[in-house]
């Protein structure tokens, strides 16, 4: 049951991340709210894990990828770790998050293409960005990605990097 629990809250987010409005949030006042929600530990071979970020708080909830060896385990039971953000951290996040909201998460807004097709196995890559003004997600086309928006998701699989 606590499994299902976790799965329709990640869910919950997508879906509210998917309704939200298609113009970027801006760097208004982001010190009311500040949140990230991504996966990390892509991989062809297991469900990606994921985390969501209160940046105001320092606060993260965490799912990690389970080893490969277990990931297909229909009984398999992922643990969710609730902890705060040491501050070296917490800055850096926070700065990836800033830019991430001032360029914005898609690079093919306003019928503007990539130079380059980005393919992978590695399963669905979510991103979501939220301050007080708005919600953003990353499209599902990875080429269409922006630099800020590969930049924070990089960071946060450097940070959470114990949980591959």
């Amino acid at each position: 049951m606590e499994k299902w629990r976790t799965v329709f809250s990640f869910a919950a987010a997508l879906t509210l991340s998917a309704c939200a409005s298609a113009t970027s949030p801006t760097a208004g006042d982001p010190q009311r709210t500040a949140i990230i929600l991504g996966t990390i530990g892509q991989s062809e071979w297991c469900p990606a894990g994921n985390v969501r970020i209160d940046l105001e708080t320092g606060d993260y909830v965490l799912t990690a990828r389970a080893p490969r060896a277990v990931c297909q385990n229909p009984d398999l039971e992922r643990p969710v770790v609730k902890r705060r953000l040491d501050a070296s951290r917490h800055h850096a996040l926070d700065r990836a998050f800033r830019r991430a909201i001032a360029d914005g998460l898609n690079g093919c807004r306003d019928g503007r293409r990539p130079d380059d097709v980005i393919i992978s196995n590695g399963g669905l890559h979510v991103l979501v960005v939220q301050n007080g003004r708005a919600m953003d997600s990353a499209p599902s086309d990875l080429s269409c990605w922006t630099e800020a928006a590969w930049d924070l998701h990089r960071l946060l699989s450097v940070t959470f990097h114990s949980s591959r």
